[in-house]
């Protein structure tokens, strides 16, 4: 098969078999560029229509995108269909016949091990010289082009901090010029490209661009440099080597609290009646993640102030002390508008999430509230994980980390996590004695540890006086009163259980978590379409969600006599333990499938050739629920 490229950065260019071909339509070029940018799906022809054909009325619109599709068909020739996928809804390329610059570009950034070799492809910004075809499509390639100059400049400033050979020394110095050119008040690329000159033994120009960088903040801000440029080049001219510099440089930066910043949304449309909306969503993300209270949010007025002036998360991060940085655009598209979303890390300005949402243009009021629900809880699993990532490259964990790490060694499934998540939240109590999150954890913790429902009566005591002392230090923290939730399933009080879940639930809507739990309780007392509905809002609110969400919602399922929809659930957990598949057999059982039923009852025999039923932990169901999965496993042929 012969191999196709496509450039994109820094122009357009299409080749096969590194000979150049010929694309003269500038909407055939645009529909190529679009596709290749989102060939990890299908895009519909709708879309597509008016994206580059707007003007023109639907039917029309959906005509003109044939042609174009068979203009490029007829360019591709006999290698169409290794290329083109065009069904009767969507289109979309395919990667393995269509090599894009792009891709090449954002894998090579994504890893430490060919970071140094993402300056050489990074030839210039995206479709540059090349004029859009519509308004649209403009609006959907500035922020792409953006996007990619940020991480450009991001993988300089990395390869800053790094040790990289002589040889890609000069191509790193070249993006970095490149990138000053086009936008002179990117101070960190100033700082960047001081100490890879410096490392090029260009010591002269190194402390000829900190001039340079002053003189255009003055100019252009009327700023003075940070005391980090200023720092640079006070090393340089003390003439400190580049080693120094560049061990200096990497090490991490202590932070008490990880804290996140909301920017204001961007107004692509540049339409007043948005404007309002724009300022509303930052509000309303802002006060919805601080409800999560793992990190704080750095106020408001103080981001706008901020963005005033930059758009650059590095430099957002600097100035506001922020770890992480929301942005977000909204777009009118006819009758519709459209919201982008993403979370940027500051430390790399690599994107860690991003999403899309639509809504009618008439449902503009309501757009607040209607977008929360989808975007905070995704944003938290987000930011929670990044967090994580995080600490663990820190020497020197604070009280809050200590708590993120321990919550993700509970989260796991290896033998020694329980005590790992132990060890982390007894440092965090350290560190800070009064950390309610971090206490309650701790007790619950300890009933994870000795086996939930196997927990000895005096440790589970203990466990939910530590928990409920956590709640009266910090009574408006939603997880302290899931916890407390969860350790009263075992100390069978479903009362109670109940109380905390809807407290938590109300301190926090959008805790998946809780809904899940008060979700189970109502399926316990027998509401069970009430229940699969709750847990169900669980799943939207949690997209991100654990494997262990599909083991209770199966479970949850299975009381509620549904075998089928409890298989599937069940079979989303990736490598199922004995617990699991017990359940999976009563399933097939209660469905008169015996021979898988059997199947199934082998493997787990054959994984532990003493299993017996008696010595299987019930979890938190009742004793009628509990006596429904035995009824399933006898009928499978499970020993009791």
């Amino acid at each position: 098969m012969v191999i196709w490229s496509l450039q994109l950065l820094g122009g357009f260019a299409l080749k096969r078999g590194g000979e150049p071909v010929d694309l003269p339509h500038r909407k055939d070029r645009s529909l190529l560029g679009f596709l290749c940018l989102n060939s990890d799906r299908p895009v519909s022809r709708d879309k597509l229509a008016g994206l580059l054909w707007a003007d023109r009325a639907e039917e029309q619109a959906r005509g003109s995108l044939r042609q174009s599709l068979a203009a490029l068909r007829a360019v591709f020739g006999e290698d169409s269909d290794n290329v083109l996928l065009a069904g009767r809804d969507s289109v979309s390329v395919k990667p393995a016949g269509l090599c894009c610059d792009v891709e090449a570009f954002e894998r090579a950034a994504a890893d430490m091990a060919t970071l140094a070799d993402a300056p050489g492809l990074y030839s210039g910004p995206l479709f540059d010289g090349c004029e859009a075809p519509s308004l649209d499509y403009e609006q959907w390639l500035a922020p792409e082009r953006q996007r990619l100059e940020d991480l450009a400049a991001s993988v300089v400033e990395r390869l800053s901090k790094v040790d990289i050979s002589p040889r890609h020394l000069e191509p790193a110095i070249a993006l970095a010029r490149q990138l000053l050119r086009r936008d002179r008040l990117r101070e960190p690329v100033y700082r960047a490209l001081m100490q890879l000159l410096a490392r090029d033994n260009k010591r002269g120009e190194a402390l000829k661009l900190y001039g340079q960088c002053e003189a255009a903040l003055v100019e252009e801000l009327g700023v003075k440099a940070a005391p980090e440029t200023e720092e640079v080049y006070r090393r340089i001219l003390k003439g400190e080597t580049a080693a120094a510099m560049q061990a200096e440089s990497a090490a991490p930066a202590g932070h008490e609290r990880p804290s996140i910043a909301v920017m204001p949304f961007q107004n692509i449309s540049r339409e007043s009646e948005l404007d309002v909306l724009c300022d509303g969503l930052a509000e309303d993300i802002t006060s919805g993640l601080g409800r999560f209270k793992l990190f704080s949010v750095i106020d408001r007025f103080s981001s706008a102030q901020v963005a005033r002036s930059t758009s650059d998360a590095l430099e957002i991060g600097r100035r506001l002390g922020a770890d992480l940085v929301v942005q977000g655009s909204v777009q009118r598209l006819k009758d519709n508008l459209r919201l982008t979303v993403r979370l940027v890390d500051t430390a790399t300005r690599l994107q860690k999430w991003s999403g899309q949402f639509s809504l009618k243009a008439d449902d503009v009021l309501t757009a607040p509230d209607k977008i929360m629900a989808a975007v905070l809880p995704s944003i938290n699993s987000q930011v929670e994980s990044t967090l994580v990532e995080r600490s663990r490259r820190k020497p020197a964990l604070a009280a809050y980390e200590h708590l993120l790490v321990g919550i993700k060694h509970l989260r796991g499934y290896e033998p020694d996590d329980n005590r790992m998540a132990i060890e982390h939240f007894d440092k965090a109590l350290a560190l800070d004695p009064g950390f309610a999150l971090a206490m309650a954890y701790r007790g619950f913790a300890n009933v994870v540890f000795h086996g939930y429902e196997t927990t000895p009566p005096d440790i589970l005591n203990a466990s939910l006086a530590l928990i409920r002392r956590a709640a009266v230090l910090d009574p408006e923290e939603p997880r302290i009163w899931w916890l407390m939730g969860i350790t009263l399933a075992y100390a069978r009080d479903l009362d109670a259980e109940e109380q905390c879940y809807r407290r938590s639930v109300e301190l926090n809507p959008s805790d998946a978590n809780a809904v899940a739990a008060l979700a189970i309780v109502l399926v316990m007392r027998g509401e069970h379409e009430a229940g699969l509905e709750l847990f169900k809002e669980a799943f939207r609110l949690n997209p991100y969600h654990p494997e262990w969400y599909w083991v209770d919602f199966g479970s949850t399922l299975y009381v509620c006599g549904k075998y089928e929809e409890a298989l599937a659930a069940f079979a989303h957990r990736s490598d199922p333990h004995i617990w699991v598949l017990s359940r999976m057999a009563a399933c097939y059982a209660q469905l008169d499938r015996m021979a898988e039923a059997q199947a199934v009852v082998a493997r787990i025999m054959q994984m532990k050739p003493d299993f017996r039923l008696s010595q299987q932990r019930s979890g938190s169901w009742g004793s009628d629920d509990t006596a429904r999965f035995r009824a399933g496993m006898i009928k499978a042929g499970l020993p009791e």
